[in-house]
């Protein structure tokens, strides 16, 4: 054998009349080390050994997790409590990796109004680093720091969702279980009234300088996977937004990003820029509930990946009003405690929990955390996984709801998480 490769032991197939002898070697010569002996005489093939995981799904302890509902597809219903979005992309199976095998999901870095670093389902030393990039409207200045204080509760909400502290007999689940998360603020302080999509205020927006620079901060301190739940409307001509996320997946870093929600045949900025993952919104609709596109849900009608990005949906909610009082048309978590009115929000739970601060929300923002999970829990088994292979990985494990705006497919953590095993 090549020098650096040490003999492990030695499998016989008697009844084959054949060998197989397993040898451990560098991973940064493993490439190398296979195309060697693929050209030795005498070898039939060479290939890397792969994982295998039991065929069963991980039971936490989250009460919301486990919900107040009947039974699958959701553990909730429309007047009761509980986080069907985890269930319906079956991230529990997902989950089951991670009982056998030393893996953590890779560090996630959400960029948004901030984050409620003083939550209990993101304590126990999760939040790894934070961020603050923020240009004032009043100013040109940009205010830089290490905190990340959301005065919104958009922030919270989408890092709650992406990384939960999970399993810890409190509150919510996120998809990332136990990953390490960097929490940026790049939005000014929320005006009273709060920002939605009517909204005018130079407060409920970012810059592109601000943007770029927690973008590279994120990447330079380790980073592997980005949220970006915002964008703007097409043309995207904006090259400082465009080369900061060029120059993050160019650094191995897989950067994922809201459609938007004007309901067109068309993506936001920067889910449109190449090899961005861009994400739709979807859940239950219709008598039925069964699963569909939400109205408000931007898309694209070639789906599939091209430029080595994809787009996929996954669930964000379909609420058609804010007086919609269906909670499956929801995707509930947590919510900041620092924001206005955060009394409304920090009651004592469905299961009596005091300080768990939480609320619905319906948005392709929504969405887009729930891809960074499922890329987080990718990356914490296969590192060398390219922005590339993830997308396609993503795209070639989603499960059609048979909607012509789903792109891909919807979402399914399991088989995506299995399918970066055998690589």
């Amino acid at each position: 054998s090549q020098e650096g490769a040490r003999s492990q032991n030695s499998i016989r197939f008697d009844a084959l009349g054949m060998r197989m002898r397993v040898v451990s070697v560098d991973p940064s010569r493993a490439q190398a080390f296979v195309a060697h002996m693929r050209a030795q005489s005498g070898v039939i093939s060479v290939e890397q050994a792969q994982y295998r995981r039991l065929a069963s799904a991980v039971s936490v302890n989250d009460p919301y997790y486990r919900g107040e509902g009947t039974g699958a597809p959701y553990f909730q219903s429309p007047s009761t409590a509980g986080q069907w979005d985890m269930h319906v992309i079956n991230v529990g199976t997902a989950w089951g990796d991670y009982s056998s095998l030393p893996a953590r999901g890779a560090a996630i870095a959400v960029i948004d109004t901030g984050v409620d670093v003083t939550h209990p389902d993101l304590g126990g030393g999760k939040v790894v680093h934070q961020g603050c990039f923020v240009t004032y409207p009043s100013s040109a200045a940009q205010t830089t720091g290490s905190f990340a204080i959301d005065t919104d509760g958009h922030g919270t909400n989408v890092a709650g969702i992406a990384d939960a502290d999970t399993n810890n007999n409190f509150g919510f689940a996120g998809v990332g279980f136990a990953a390490p998360l960097l929490a940026y603020r790049i939005f000014p302080a929320t005006p009273s009234g709060g920002c939605d999509s009517s909204s005018t205020s130079a407060q409920c927006s970012t810059t592109d300088v601000d943007e770029a620079s927690a973008i590279n901060d994120a990447v330079s301190h380790g980073a592997k996977v980005i949220n970006l739940s915002l964008g703007a409307t097409p043309p995207c001509s904006d090259p400082t937004e465009e080369n900061a996320v060029e120059a993050a997946i160019a650094r191995g870093v897989v950067v994922v990003a809201a459609a938007g929600n004007e309901s067109k045949n068309g993506l936001d900025c920067p889910a449109a820029y190449p090899g961005v993952i861009a994400v739709g919104a979807e859940g239950p609709g219709g008598s039925s509930d069964a699963e569909i596109v939400a109205s408000y849900s931007n898309w694209l009608n070639n789906g599939g990946t091209g430029s080595g990005g994809a787009y996929l949906v996954a669930p964000g909610g379909t609420a058609s009003s804010s007086t919609d009082s269906d909670s499956l048309h929801y995707v509930e978590n947590i919510t900041s405690s620092q924001q206005s009115g955060a009394s409304a929000y920090c009651k004592v739970d469905a299961f009596g929990e005091a300080s768990d601060c939480r609320a619905g929300f319906a948005g392709t923002s929504q969405a887009t955390p729930h891809v960074v999970g499922v890329v987080s829990l990718m990356l914490g088994l296969r590192p060398s996984l390219t922005p590339a292979q993830i997308a396609a990985d993503l795209c070639s494990t989603a499960h059609s709801i048979g909607d012509s705006k789903q792109g891909c497919g919807r979402l399914d953590a399991a088989a995506a998480v299995a399918k970066a095993l055998t690589q």
